[in-house]
């Protein structure tokens, strides 16, 4: 009997074992992208719905992996950071490499180049602002007292020390404003008159909300002028093998062209012609 029940319980110590060893392999073989609403980065919803530059990246990285089985969730930037803490086989398709997020995750070569935050203000203030050149966020603030600076979230690399400085949170020069396109219908209604952001924000709400009086995008002194953008994933040994065979995808020019195209379809003339040389610059890396 003894017998017996020791054949049993090793019976199923390996059934436990195999149970783990294929979820084992099943989790190496799927990757979960974390995607958030934030047009024109992703687009959930709308008439340019699956528009997105992130959004372009993830089609074009999943065509030419395909000995991945790929999932899409919907979550934050907070959650992408939380599940590679904890190690997790997820992935993101537009990060930002510096390095603190190093210790976090592997990079992939630079999936493309664009153009920093900066100010996005109504075409018709451009001629307030003349005299504040070269631009720089504390000019604005300090040139412009009585003007209001719509905020929705953290900017970056030579921004955010001046918006803490400015004790963001608490003046009256700031606007806190929850969403993208809450902000830019209050730089429509006057209600602010002027905000932080890329290029393609503008582009995308001047599309969207039909703009008559355009908002547009003016480069600050305060950080780079760009930035190059990559694919993130966990910093352990899934995440190391992933990077490596998206690194594969990016060597395909095809590729490229098709991300350079999603990404162009919300910049404007002027911001693509700038981006010429950083991606000559960007392509030498490679």
């Amino acid at each position: 009997m003894y017998r017996l029940l020791f054949l049993f319980l090793v019976f199923l110590c390996s059934l436990h074992f195999s149970g783990m060893a294929s979820a084992q392999v099943k989790e190496s073989s799927q990757i979960t992208w974390i995607r958030w609403d934030d047009p024109p980065i992703f687009i959930f919803a709308g008439p340019y719905r699956g528009q997105g530059l992130l959004d372009v990246v993830e089609v074009q990285v999943q065509k030419y992996m395909p000995q991945y089985e790929h999932k899409k969730i919907e979550g934050t930037v907070l959650r992408v950071l939380k599940e590679a803490e904890n190690q997790s086989p997820i992935c993101n398709a537009g990060w930002l490499d510096t390095p603190e997020w190093r210790k976090l995750f592997y990079f992939s070569k630079p999936v493309f180049v664009i153009p920093t935050n900066g100010v996005l203000i109504k075409e018709s203030h451009l001629k307030e602002i003349v005299g504040l050149q070269p631009y720089a966020l504390q000019k604005f603030l300090d040139k412009k007292p009585e003007w209001k600076l719509g905020v929705g979230r953290l900017y970056g690399e030579g921004i955010d020390p001046i918006l803490f400085k400015n004790d963001y949170q608490k003046n009256p020069k700031f606007v806190p404003i929850a969403t993208s396109l809450r902000v830019h219908q209050m730089l429509q209604n006057d209600r602010i008159q002027y905000t932080l952001g890329y290029p393609f924000e503008a582009v995308y709400y001047n599309e969207l909300l039909k703009n008559k009086d355009k908002v547009v995008y003016v480069p600050l002194t305060d950080n780079s002028s760009f930035v190059e953008v990559v694919v993130a994933c966990p910093k352990n040994e899934w995440g190391k093998k992933v990077i490596a065979d998206v690194n594969k995808v990016l060597e395909k020019p095809m590729v490229l062209a098709e991300i350079e195209k999603g990404v162009d379809r919300w910049l404007s003339k002027e911001d693509q012609r700038r981006l010429i040389q950083p991606r000559l610059e960007m392509l030498k890396k490679r």
